[in-house]
């Protein structure tokens, strides 16, 4: 949201990254999906998020989408219920965490989760649950 917001005091930080976009910084398919919640649940028309969608197409390029994949969301699930996290911030923390990547946001959740959980600690966790 701070991208569209030029009040917004993350606005010159949200161009940089979206600027950047590209083969090492991608842009979480979880966080276009809960963009396009936002702006419908805040009202915005279907020509006011169409407007948006034309205009994302144009600055974020495919291959800089970070598609969601089933062990993200068993990833997510657990994130969940470890930290409190909210549906769409696990999801974005799963994604950071099973790439080995570093989320760039200002969600401290998000950060905290992804710098207090190590992957390789977490898959195990999950295989012996799944052994249960």
């Amino acid at each position: 949201m701070a991208y569209f917001r030029l009040s917004d005091p993350l606005h010159s930080e949200a161009i940089n990254i979206i600027e950047g976009l590209g083969s090492h910084r991608k842009v979480s398919q979880a966080s276009l999906l809960e963009l396009d919640l936002l702006m419908k649940s805040r009202g915005f028309t279907p020509a006011e998020r169409l407007k948006t969608w034309i205009l994302l197409e144009k600055v974020i390029p495919i291959e800089a989408v970070e598609v969601l994949n089933p062990q993200d969301f068993t990833v997510a699930t657990v994130l969940t219920e470890k930290y409190g996290l909210d549906y769409f911030d696990a999801l974005v923390a799963a994604q950071c965490i099973t790439r080995n990547a570093k989320p760039v946001t200002t969600d401290e959740d998000i950060i905290e989760a992804v710098s207090k959980t190590s992957k390789d600690k977490l898959l195990s966790e999950l295989k012996n649950l799944h052994k249960e």
